[in-house]
């Protein structure tokens, strides 16, 4: 009796037509709108020189130095740092922005500007897991394989999955001044920067291993490195273009890298186009920051 007063109350206040009931709607999904944030504290540098310095700009050693360091010698922590990247892979867009202190000073990173680099931007999974798709001319991807044997990019990692990974110019201070790149490519004020959120490729002590145990030879090594799917990583670095080859380096094709590891990484996927301010991204972590 209940339900036929309310029917008829819903026929009286709809001028005496009863609409038919209708299917229920998928929600709309706005996916032009998302983008990915991750904020990243826990960093180290990663970076030895391993004889009499032969190049250096404003005191920074540029060779000859081990940018890789996988025996973890050379792999230190930096207390303080921080890293927010925030992307669009739809769009291609996104913004870095880092800073940190270590031995050599006071370094800022900033960069809004993204462009695809000259090998593949990974590998993903294709239609079955016997075949792949090779990413070409992506400034920004998710969820795909580099470094290793996937040819996206040379093997100074292992294998590893990627859930966002970005290439492109950025501009560098180091203590207020601007780190100038004086190896002309690309460009005075700019450098060539690689980011990659990851599963885990560093260990607690710095070093990068084989599926054995051993530290990681890329020659020997590329597809058998070990990866840990439990753990999280952003790697920051920037470097100049890769001209000429400076044997003393590693890698050799880079006259100067920089090459940082933050273990302490928080990922949200967010419709907000509003960037994260410092302070908002220390509040990520539980801490507070002018």
């Amino acid at each position: 009796m209940t339900a036929l007063v309310l029917v008829m109350l819903a026929w009286a206040f709809s001028g005496g037509a009863v609409d038919e009931p209708s299917s229920p709607q998928a929600p709309v999904v706005q996916k032009n709108n998302i983008r990915y944030q991750v904020v990243a504290r826990g960093a180290r540098l990663n970076r030895r020189v391993t004889g009499e310095v032969t190049d250096s700009i404003r005191g920074v050693p540029a060779s000859p130095v081990d940018s890789l360091v996988y025996d973890g010698v050379g792999s230190t922590p930096i207390d303080g740092a921080i890293a927010i990247l925030e992307v669009d892979p739809v769009r291609q867009k996104g913004l870095l922005r880092a800073r940190w202190t270590d031995r050599n000073g006071s370094w800022e990173m900033f960069q809004d500007y993204f462009k695809h680099p000259e090998h593949s931007s990974g590998v993903r999974i294709g239609s079955s897991r016997e075949e792949t798709d090779t990413l070409i001319n992506i400034a920004i991807a998710q969820n795909v394989y580099l470094h290793g044997d996937t040819g996206g990019g040379t093997p100074i990692f292992p294998t590893v999955f990627t859930y966002l990974a970005a290439w492109g110019f950025t501009h560098v201070t180091l203590d207020g001044e601007p780190f100038l790149n004086k190896y002309g490519l690309p460009g005075p004020e700019r450098w060539v920067s690689h980011l990659m959120l990851t599963e885990g490729v560093r260990n607690d002590d710095g070093t990068v291993r084989a599926l054995g145990g051993e530290i990681y030879d890329p020659k020997r090594h590329k597809a058998v490195g070990a990866v840990d799917p439990q753990d999280l990583e952003l790697h920051v670095e920037f470097m100049d273009e890769r001209f000429p080859m400076v044997m003393g380096n590693n890698p050799a094709m880079f006259a100067f890298q920089y090459h940082l590891v933050f273990e302490d990484v928080v990922l949200r996927v967010t419709e907000s186009q509003q960037p994260l301010s410092f302070a908002e991204a220390d509040r990520a972590f539980g801490k507070g920051s002018d």
